[in-house]
């Protein structure tokens, strides 16, 4: 039987308790089955999220630099701005019909998120310096129409610079209390898809990250949710959960 907590600082303690209790549990009690994941790979599922979306899961992107070194055969524009590809998608749609795995980003627009050019500047300085970045926003033809712009709408900031395998699903806290296991309070969907799953919990400890941020994260779920990058797992009584190898959560806008 399912219960709902009125009080936001009770379900708040309760939901933290539950999540960090599930986490400390999870790496000797659950197992991993990439294979298994029913978010792995692409399907039917995957659609095309428009203006109208209200999932709040499309249009996300990851963020590289361009570091393809120059040559006599190499195209004109090596070397410098940034690739994005759409996450969990094979391909990604650049402008005007033009499709492939990932899109060539001369410049970034970010003055959707209300951000000084000095913060824009050190974003974008990190991603040159390697560090992957997972956005929100829409690929545009650029201002001067010589190639395509990306304009971000959200930024998302990863748990550790690394890359790190599995689906990007976006989890948050969904309210429901159990006085039984296994209880799944949290809802996951799918990036740049219609798919979704109840959960149990997340094993953020998967990712190495301090508890600090592990912390910061759990928090977070009650608000804009957080981002995991990993595969399914199952607790101990079969609850679905989520091993996070890596977790992304959103950085406040407008930005300081």
């Amino acid at each position: 039987m399912a219960l709902h907590v009125q009080n936001g600082a009770a379900m708040i303690r309760a939901s933290l308790f539950l999540g960090l209790a599930v986490s400390a549990i999870l790496p000797a009690c659950t197992t991993s089955s990439p294979s298994g994941d029913e978010f792995a790979g692409e399907s039917s599922a995957d659609g095309e999220g428009g203006k109208g979306d209200t999932s709040g899961v499309y249009t996300f992107f990851n963020l590289i630099p361009d570091t393809r070194a120059c040559s006599l055969n190499s195209p004109a524009d090596c070397g410098t701005g940034f690739f994005a590809s759409r996450a969990n998608r094979s391909s990604t749609t650049c402008t005007r019909g033009v499709t492939a795995s990932q899109c060539k980003v001369q410049t970034i627009d970010w003055t959707p998120t209300a951000m000084p050019a000095s913060v824009a500047k050190n974003y974008e300085d990190r991603l040159r310096g390697g560090e992957p970045l997972l956005v929100r926003g829409e690929l545009v033809p650029a201002a001067n129409d010589a190639g395509v712009s990306l304009a971000v709408d959200e930024i998302w900031v990863g748990s550790s610079p690394e890359w790190a395998e599995g689906v990007f699903a976006l989890v948050h806290d969904n309210g429901v209390r159990c006085i039984t296991a296994p209880c799944p309070s949290l809802t996951e969907k799918k990036l740049n898809s219609t798919l979704s799953a109840q959960l149990t919990g997340v094993d953020f400890e998967a990712s190495g990250a301090p508890q600090e941020a592990i912390d910061i994260a759990q928090q977070a779920m009650f608000g804009d949710g957080v981002v995991v990058v990993g595969y399914r797992d199952y607790d101990s009584l079969g609850g679905k959960t989520r091993t996070a190898n890596k977790f992304f959560t959103k950085a406040p806008v407008p930005l300081h």
